[in-house]
């Protein structure tokens, strides 16, 4: 498939899955009802990130297969410049927290050496560890592809995945057989987090460069039944999971997600939608949208966290959401003047 410059179908899903992000952050259904909350929150939110990283690797590697020689290097490496740009600028704009925490919480040298470990290995604070994933999952399969196809990329991925899943939402199992629960406490103390380039970002990354590169056929009717069986598999697991207390590390990580969204890339890049302007706002948005997020998660965190606005979710989620769109807005708007700020998104 040949890439376009433009996919009104992405830029709307990605929209979404911006908003998703901010649902699974703020819990909108937790004061009405628990189940609900952990319902929506562990089977519904938890396709945006995956989404995000199969797009960012379709549109990228779609990009990069119709270049030749030096051209895709300096495709890539200005692509990497531009992330690492990115996550250099957010990570500047959330030191104001980290340095907060510092002051309030007192400071140890091991705070900093933590914060260096986490910006190279984990991410420099929540939310933007997404950029630092994408960088390296780009890279690995960008390199990779050199002397294997997508499809061998992705197949070698998938170890590493099932690794993510067990200690994450199945850490709980994991957490009963000795060795294993060795082999992860000391991959813990190291990398703190299964959200990185390698165990996270690469199956989905690759999985992007698959569809890149292949005619997806469009059948709309199979993969939206497809999209509907596995998000019912989905479920299944997630219920397993919390019946036998084994999400005990993290629910983003699940056997079923990534089959689930590779149906739902399908069915989602195949849906015709007429141009209009919305849409580049959405593309627009849906980056900014995700990256921003934790400025007022934080702050909320540390000026109202005991107000109406915190301790009411959907009061949460609605103020959270409003004040994330709004910024997103006017960022986006002052860049159109302000030529640097085009950077951070």
């Amino acid at each position: 498939m040949s890439v376009r410059k433009q996919y009104n179908s992405l830029d709307f899903a990605k929209f979404i899955a911006a908003i998703l992000i901010i649902v699974l952050h703020t819990g909108p259904f937790h004061s009405l009802n628990d189940a609900i909350d952990a319902g929506f929150r562990g089977i519904i939110t938890v396709v945006a990130v995956p989404f995000f990283f199969v797009t960012s690797g379709f549109l990228f590697f779609g990009k990069l297969n119709s270049l030749e020689g030096k051209a895709k290097t300096d495709y890539f490496k200005q692509y990497m410049k531009r992330l690492g740009v990115m996550y250099l600028l957010w990570s500047a704009v959330y030191f104001v927290f980290v340095l907060r925490n510092w002051i309030v919480e007192g400071f140890v040298i091991t705070d900093l050496l933590i914060y260096i470990r986490n910006f190279f290995l984990k991410g420099s604070y929540s939310t933007i560890w997404f950029l630092l994933a994408l960088m390296v999952s780009v890279a690995i399969i960008y390199f990779l592809h050199k002397k294997l196809s997508y499809i061998k990329i992705f197949l070698l991925g998938i170890p590493f995945y099932v690794i993510a899943c067990m200690g994450s939402s199945y850490y709980g199992l994991i957490e009963t057989i000795p060795f294993l629960k060795s082999a992860f406490d000391v991959y813990f103390y190291i990398f703190d987090t299964i959200k990185n380039g390698v165990l996270f970002g690469w199956v989905y990354v690759s999985l992007g460069g698959i569809f890149s590169e292949i005619k997806i056929q469009k059948k709309t009717v199979r993969n939206f039944i497809l999209t509907g069986v596995f998000f019912v598999l989905l479920a299944a697991e997630s219920f397993i999971q919390v019946r036998f207390g084994w999400a005990i590390n993290g629910v983003d990580t699940k056997l079923m997600l990534l089959p689930l969204s590779a149906f739902l890339f399908m069915f989602v890049i195949n849906l015709d939608f007429k141009d209009s302007k919305a849409f580049v706002w959405m593309r627009k948005l849906s980056l900014m949208m995700f990256l921003c997020q934790r400025i007022f998660l934080s702050l909320f965190d540390i000026f109202l966290i005991d107000t109406l606005f915190v301790k009411n979710s959907l009061v949460y989620f609605i103020s959270i959401l409003t004040l994330t769109l709004a910024f997103s807005v006017i960022f986006i708007k002052a860049s159109e003047k302000i030529k640097v700020l085009k950077k951070f998104y």
